[in-house]
């Protein structure tokens, strides 16, 4: 946190003198042990946050991809539309956490053609416009990289 607090100050001052980086250091560490005992957060918590920023970093990639994917299909359904109804499927939730749940929901509502409608402590509800959308959620790749996330935090 230190180290991002001070490469923070560096870039808003837009030049590096001595004074500058003194300061800067000394500022960075005070704010960063002002936020260890405020926000309750260790090194180690530090550390296990930093070790999954890789990750998250690629779930985010995965659904700007997925996001993409589905534009697609939903125009082809626009242009070609068929006569399948819009479906409600329910599934129990493959994640554990209560974090890992929330973004698996959201991730499906910011998937064109998908919507969370129910969110409950072991199911979830996806309002999908063709049936054929809602199949599979419950082991899609979100679940899986969500489970991978989750395996990180545990293990």
């Amino acid at each position: 946190m230190v180290l991002m607090l001070f490469l923070f100050w560096i870039i808003l001052n837009g030049r590096v003198t001595v004074e500058i980086v003194l300061i800067g250091a000394v500022v960075s560490a005070a704010l960063a042990c002002f936020a260890y005992r405020v926000l309750h957060i260790s090194p180690r918590t530090e550390a296990r946050l930093w070790r999954r920023l890789p990750g998250v970093l690629f779930y985010l990639g995965y659904l700007v991809w997925q996001v993409l994917l589905s534009n697609l299909q939903v125009i082809r359904i626009i242009l070609k539309p068929g006569k399948e109804r819009p479906k409600l499927v329910w599934f129990r939730t493959p994640v554990r956490s209560g974090l890992a749940q929330l973004a698996l929901a959201n991730s499906i509502t910011l998937t064109p053609g998908t919507v969370t409608a129910a969110l409950g402590e072991d199911r979830i509800a996806v309002y999908a416009l063709r049936p054929d959308m809602g199949e599979g959620l419950k082991e899609c790749g979100f679940t899986q990289k969500l489970r991978r996330l989750e395996g990180e935090d545990h293990g």
